[in-house]
């Protein structure tokens, strides 16, 4: 036994006739041609869907592959750092910081 739920949805009133029409043309009821359009939409966007999530999946592991990412602490660390620009390097070697400037509060500047 098949349950069925009766479903009610607006639709622009020339849509209507159209589709009436349509359907009194070819012989099918209303609900047997939205039945059947409704299947074949499940169908096409539920494979499109899982298509796009093996795409994803399968973009993601050559990613990981890529940079050679199996511990997921470097994944995670690897998320933090920028693909683009390099850590940036304050000083090189023999250049040294400034010194910073202390004040007690009673210099004038």
């Amino acid at each position: 036994m098949k349950l069925l739920h009766l479903t009610n949805f607006n639709v622009p009133i020339t849509t209507r006739n159209r589709f009436d029409a349509i359907c009194h043309a070819s012989g099918r009821t209303r609900t047997s041609v939205l039945v059947e359009l409704m299947t074949n939409y499940i169908l096409q966007e539920g494979k499109r869907i899982i298509a796009q999530q093996n795409e994803f999946h399968d973009l993601d592991q050559r990613l990981r592959e890529s940079r050679g990412l199996k511990d997921p602490k470097q994944q995670m660390d690897a998320r933090h750092r920028s693909i683009h620009y390099p850590r940036q390097q304050w000083a090189d070697a023999g250049d040294e910081l400034p010194s910073p400037i202390f004040s007690d509060g009673r210099d004038e500047w």
